[in-house]
């Protein structure tokens, strides 16, 4: 059966190879370990070596971005996977919602793996941090709705910590309110 593969093996065994390749170079502990063992046994089997799999040509793939977070968030994860203070990012007037990055294969398998799980995680922490500017601006009734006392979650703890260092956003009033006469 090997004798048939081509050398560096079919597309599916190139892929997981790179995949174990970038866990074993940027896992932690024993995810690591792992990575690089299987590794190793795997490029045994097809006939290969780590120099076969560094021959990898750099292409710009295509990522969706909603706002300019998005793109400011694609920046930071290439500084991290590139280990570069200049990564190279890319637009185009025919992709407008969509930033270009220039990687490997190892590296596109990084970026989304960030990038997916960071631009979620970035999404909620503006929700909260739109609540506690809410909070410390006190854009709500003065009178509250129900006398029903509730528990504060782990995010409301949260929202409310971020409140206490918001300064407040002095308005002053154009109009008096009722009862204030």
């Amino acid at each position: 059966m090997q004798a048939n593969m081509p050398r560096g093996g079919d597309a599916k065994v190139q892929a997981k190879l790179r995949k174990l390749m970038a866990l074993a170079e940027r896992g932690e502990g024993g995810e690591k370990d792992n990575a690089q063992r299987m590794l190793n046994n795997l490029l045994a089997r097809h006939g290969l070596t780590i120099d076969d799999l560094n021959d990898e040509c750099r292409e710009i793939r295509w990522f969706p971005i909603l706002n300019v977070y998005d793109r400011k968030l694609a920046a930071q994860i290439m500084s991290k996977v590139c280990d570069t203070c200049t990564p190279g990012l890319y637009t185009s007037r025919g992709r407008p919602k969509k930033v270009g990055v220039e990687v490997t294969p190892a590296e596109a398998i990084e970026f989304e793996l960030h990038y997916d799980a960071l631009r979620n995680a970035l999404a909620a922490h503006f929700d909260e941090a739109f609540s506690a500017f809410v909070q410390a601006n006190r854009l709500f009734p003065a009178t509250p709705s129900g006398s029903k006392e509730m528990e504060l979650s782990e995010s409301d703890m949260r929202v409310v910590a971020m409140a206490s260092a918001i300064k407040p956003t002095h308005v002053r009033p154009r109009l008096g309110r009722k009862g204030n006469v």
